[in-house]
């Protein structure tokens, strides 16, 4: 789930995950734990123009299906994504999956956007870019991803791997957010488009992931 509280410009978001293998993959999930609560507080503790965000993780790790919360974060390794896609996530909503073929390299902190990254599209975040096309502006962002500058385009956390690439940008230099994307965050959040429950069908002890 993501909550946020705003005093002014003073942002706090609490956001509670679950992690959950499908995959037939084994991972030492304790691990993985850690590397996301570290790679998410790096990347969105700050300030960010006008607005100074604080970020608290809460993370468990669930054994079965059943435990599955229909409120919280669900962070689901799968063995294949479509599109050999490393992951994917829900815009808008309460998933993010992983190719089991990235856990490792999250782990080991080689990769250390991803997740960044994919939590991004849970907050409303589209890729600044259209797709396929460098030095473009993606016609289905919203009006305040639209004002992202070239230069900002290049090196922003919501770009793809490939546009950081055409550009020359270090993918650990590619990592930015800007004032729009967080003032984007807040009026999603207020407008009630953030934690929609897209990717699981519940009642009572019956739960069914798609």
């Amino acid at each position: 789930m993501i909550s946020l509280l705003q005093d002014n410009n003073q942002i706090k978001l609490s956001l509670q995950f679950q992690i959950y293998n499908t995959s037939t993959s084994h991972f030492n999930l304790d691990k993985l734990k850690l590397a996301i609560i570290s790679q998410l507080s790096r990347v969105y503790n700050g300030s960010f123009g006008k607005y100074n965000l604080k970020i608290i993780c809460n993370v468990e790790i669930i054994k079965h299906k059943i435990g599955i919360s229909p409120r919280k974060i669900l962070i689901q390794i799968v063995d294949e994504i479509n599109g050999n896609n490393p992951a994917e996530a829900d815009l808008g909503g309460l998933r993010i999956k992983l190719n089991k073929n990235i856990i490792d390299n999250i782990i080991s902190e080689v990769n250390i956007r991803t997740i960044p990254h994919e939590l991004g599209h849970l907050f409303g975040w589209n890729h600044p870019h259209a797709n396929a096309l460098f030095q473009s502006i993606n016609p289905n962002a919203s009006e305040l991803e639209k004002l992202l500058t070239e230069v900002e385009r290049c090196c922003n956390l919501m770009s793809q791997t490939w546009y950081a690439q055409k550009a020359n940008v270090l993918l650990e230099n590619a990592m930015c957010i800007t004032e729009n994307q967080v003032e984007l965050l807040v009026q999603n959040f207020k407008n009630d488009v953030l934690n929609k429950n897209y990717h699981l069908k519940h009642f009572l002890f019956w739960k069914h992931l798609y």
